[in-house]
């Protein structure tokens, strides 16, 4: 969700991103900056995941005073290969993180080990929810999960952050909705980060 290209790119505590407003695949409130890149990306080539990735990050993302600090939503939008199973979902995402925190922090911080990052995921029950689309070959499904990791970009220190992640299968590709904060799930980004997940489950709906 970052490219390297633009990781070293930081000034005021804010990303350059490559993306123009109008071309952004998420719709989200003003001041939210966003981009797409191919999945794999550059700094997590192990995974298996190929496809592209939609992002938007909240105002505050690099600002760790914020209460937006950290926070985004994205959209994977990938092959049908591999299926997503609780077990690629986890090793895919932990692979994700890993290898960004190594590409951002190139060597700065020997001590800091992505091999020890963990990641909890829950599956959430939900017999009643309809698929995001018609077509759909199954019911979506929901996890909540928390990712143990060393944030690299501004703190360069350990965080703690909360998921929700929906993945489901339309139409013969698979797809991952994910929000991401290290804010409570009770606290009002979160609102904002629902927002943009239901605009776009509602366009593929469609």
């Amino acid at each position: 969700m970052f490219r390297i290209v633009a990781v070293s790119l930081l000034f005021s505590g804010m990303l350059l991103f490559a993306d123009e407003p109008n071309s952004f695949k998420l719709v989200a409130p003003d001041g939210w900056a966003g981009e797409t890149i191919q999945l794999p990306p550059g700094f997590a080539p192990d995974m298996k995941l190929k496809g592209s990735e939609h992002v938007r990050f909240a105002p505050g993302m690099m600002k760790p005073k914020s209460d937006s600090f950290f926070c985004y939503a994205f959209a994977f939008e990938l092959q049908p290969q591999p299926a997503l199973t609780d077990a690629v979902v986890k090793d895919e995402f932990l692979k994700y993180y890993r290898g960004l925190c190594t590409a951002v922090l190139n060597g700065k911080l020997p001590d800091v080990d992505p091999s020890k990052f963990t990641l909890e995921l829950q599956r959430v029950k939900s017999d009643k929810e309809p698929a995001p689309d018609k077509n759909a070959a199954a019911m979506p499904v929901l996890y909540t999960g928390t990712l143990d990791w060393v944030e690299p970009f501004a703190t360069q220190k350990p965080q703690k952050l909360n998921l929700e992640i929906r993945t489901w299968a339309s139409n013969g590709r698979n797809y991952i909705f994910a929000c991401v904060s290290p804010q409570a799930r009770d606290m009002a980004i979160w609102k904002q980060l629902h927002a943009i997940r239901d605009d776009y489950l509602k366009k593929q709906a469609k």
